[in-house]
């Protein structure tokens, strides 16, 4: 009981010759061509089983072509964007004609073939009206049975099938996006986001192929055009590492781990790619974060502005101008800087607003998507690509819109990504580029080193609320750029990272604090390593005072040693490892105020 085709499909998946490095390297033509190909063998297999089934079943006799009974893909055989590992993800459709020992004869006939030749298999054997129960009740169910793609059997069946989900989806969109997207961000926080992990989930993680079935979701309920810009080749990249990702490790797994990535790298061509400047790397791993995080970001930015659009679309009004004698009025746009206006939920630039004239626009604009927690639209950003920075030094209004951002705590990171995406970070900061998507080489980090920077400010900023003015810029300086030398060919980062601060600082009309900022950064790992240590050593605890100076500096360095190790992780930072930094700081304070420090 099985069709010659299907005894042969899993060894005809892993053999189907993959694309060459050279040729992935090319472009994305090459992955969809090879997942066209599955998809033709999968699909001829699977129609030759059913028609094998169909004819044990029904006999000579039977009533040809079949009525009332259809076979269909959902999900990614549905999309023909399966992998050589992927699951086949069939439905049995009937429309209740035929009897039930009928049906699960059919069944039978189908899935244990499958299940035989070593395959992974998703099945289900629906009504119409249980089609349409089930996605109703069901949210991911629902998700899947947006795509069904007939393959044997009654045509008409599989499209009234199809467009009754669709319907019922477009129908029901106003009650179920909430639930989508909570979904979406209760997977965020399992997941964690894909741009930014050193060994992430493809899949599941923020920004990763889920993600981007999500979107192909909400366009599907017609509130929202699919996006634009590079979210299709981020995708191909996607699909192109997963099953890159299949070959190298043999199953089919979702979590791209250290051990496979060097060889998932050399299979994609990653070093024989020509990557922009922002991308390439001399290591290959490198370069295929570098490659695989932007492809994140994009899919990521595409889910939120999707989103966006689709909960305006809900909550506008069916008349988007008002009726004042006779004629049209546009409606108000409430401005939150100059240039910078507010217009269906999101930030976009005022008419007239240029980037090219007005370096400042893109901090204002940055500024204001802080303090007023709007997202800046997908239209304004792109304004600003190969914009210039601001004339050095900066204006006093300009470094006030970059603290402003600096302090803004968790609600800075969306913002920061978003500017980050545009190129506005390394427009600012030409120094971010060289930590832009750079993997951490220690395994207790769990965040790429620019992502860990900015977690690291995110908690600097709630660590600062209570200090001063000058002791707040400083300690927010410090963390922005306490990682900046973790770049390409340095030895010490901290060592590194102090040689260049002072020149970022000069740049932005900070030179007054260049001092102390340089300090925090080349010492920021001085007390974390000193706590591995004995705490109660006098020694120890005399240096300490003589390389900090004063009560003030180790104050600072102490919350930044504080909002470094909780940026790392749980690992890292610990309520034990907490008290003993604490025990330590009040033991060189002591020290400082009974005047035993000493240079060493």
């Amino acid at each position: 009981m099985s069709a010659p085709l299907i005894t042969t499909l899993a060894a005809d998946l892993r053999t189907a010759p993959p694309p060459s490095p050279e040729e992935y390297a090319s472009g994305p033509a090459a992955g969809v061509a090879y997942r066209g190909a599955l998809s033709g063998l999968v699909d001829a297999a699977v129609q030759e089983l059913f028609a094998e089934a169909w004819e044990a079943v029904a006999g000579d006799g039977g009533p040809h072509p079949v009525r009332g009974l259809a076979l269909a893909f959902v999900g990614s055989q549905a999309r023909r964007d399966a992998g050589p590992l992927s699951d086949l993800d069939c439905l049995l459709i009937h429309d209740g004609t035929h009897p039930a020992a009928l049906i699960e004869d059919i069944a039978r006939r189908l899935w244990y073939p499958i299940w035989d030749a070593g395959l992974r298999l998703d099945h289900s054997v629906r009504s119409l009206e249980e089609c349409r129960r089930i996605a109703g009740a069901d949210l991911p169910a629902a998700v899947g049975l947006l795509w069904i793609r007939h393959i044997a059997g009654d045509t008409s069946l599989t499209e009234r099938a199809a467009s009754a989900v669709l319907t019922d989806w477009r129908g029901s969109a106003r009650r179920r996006l909430p639930d989508l997207l909570s979904s979406a961000e209760q997977r965020r926080e399992r997941a964690g986001e894909l741009a930014y992990l050193v060994e992430p989930d493809i899949k599941e993680a923020r920004g990763g192929l889920r993600d981007a079935a999500l979107v192909e979701a909400l366009v599907a309920t017609w509130l929202t055009d699919r996006p634009r810009g590079p979210f299709d080749d981020s995708l191909h990249h996607l699909l192109d590492l997963r099953d890159a990702l299949h070959a190298s490790a043999s199953r089919p797994t979702a979590r791209l781990g250290r051990h496979d990535q060097a060889e998932v790298a050399a299979r994609l061509g990653i070093s024989l790619r020509a990557l922009p400047a922002s991308l390439s790397a001399d290591d290959p791993v490198d370069a295929l974060y570098r490659v695989t995080a932007e492809a994140a970001r994009h899919i990521q930015f595409a889910l939120g502005a999707t989103a966006r659009r689709a909960e305006y679309a809900l909550r506008a009004s069916p008349r988007p101008f008002r009726l004042a004698r006779r004629r049209h009025v546009a409606p108000h746009l409430r401005e939150h800087a100059p240039g910078v206006l507010e217009h269906e939920g999101e930030l976009v630039l005022a008419a007239g607003a240029d980037p090219a004239a007005d370096p400042g626009l893109a901090l204002r604009l940055a500024s204001a998507a802080l303090t007023s927690r709007l997202p800046i639209s997908t239209t304004a950003l792109a304004t600003f690509t190969g914009s210039s920075p601001p004339r050095e030094p900066w204006s006093e209004d300009n470094r006030a819109h970059l603290l402003t951002l600096l302090a803004g705590g968790e609600a800075m990171i969306p913002v920061a990504e978003a500017l980050d995406l545009a190129g506005l970070l390394t427009t600012w900061m030409p120094e971010w580029a060289e930590v832009r998507d750079r993997p951490q080489r220690a395994p207790i980090h769990r965040h790429t080193v620019d992502r860990h920077i900015l977690e690291t400010l995110a908690i600097a900023a709630t660590l600062a609320t209570e200090l001063d003015e000058r002791d707040r810029t400083t300690l927010l300086l410090a963390a922005l750029l306490h990682d900046i030398g973790k770049v390409a060919g340095a030895g010490d980062h901290s060592v590194e990272g102090a040689g260049r601060t002072p020149a970022i600082l000069e740049r932005w009309g900070m030179g007054a604090c260049a001092a102390d900022v340089t300090f925090l950064v080349r010492h920021h790992l001085l007390l974390g390593d000193a706590v591995r240590s004995d705490p109660d050593d006098t020694e120890l605890t005399t240096h300490l005072a003589g390389v900090v100076g004063d009560e003030r500096k180790l104050d600072l360095l102490a919350r930044l040693t504080e909002a470094d190790g909780r940026a790392v992780g749980p690992q890292a930072w610990t309520e034990w490892r907490a008290g003993l930094l604490a025990r330590l700081v009040e033991r060189v304070a002591g020290a400082l105020r009974s005047g035993e420090g000493k240079v060493p």
